[in-house]
């Protein structure tokens, strides 16, 4: 990013109501195990290393995906006529 870092992405995200639930994930190439630490403890929902494993991302996409909540739908088809 070339006017801030992904930190500072998060951190404007996190003060504004209307994108402080949005999960985020940080890919990076600094791997050094203070750098993870460092990110998920700013609120990443995860923190991939370059280059990218296409699997690990595909599937952390998928449990994000999962844990977004939905809105409830009403059942179609089971309305009763009276």
């Amino acid at each position: 990013l070339p006017d801030m870092d992904g930190y500072e992405v998060m951190r404007r995200l996190r003060e504004d109501a209307a994108t402080r639930d949005i999960p985020v994930l940080a890919i990076s190439a600094n791997a050094m195990p203070k750098d993870l630490a460092r990110g998920m403890a700013a609120g990443f929902v995860d923190y991939l290393t370059k280059p990218i494993e296409v699997e690990r991302l595909l599937a952390v996409v998928d449990t994000v995906i999962g844990t977004i909540a939905r809105p409830v739908l009403p059942a179609q088809g089971n309305e009763h006529v009276a």
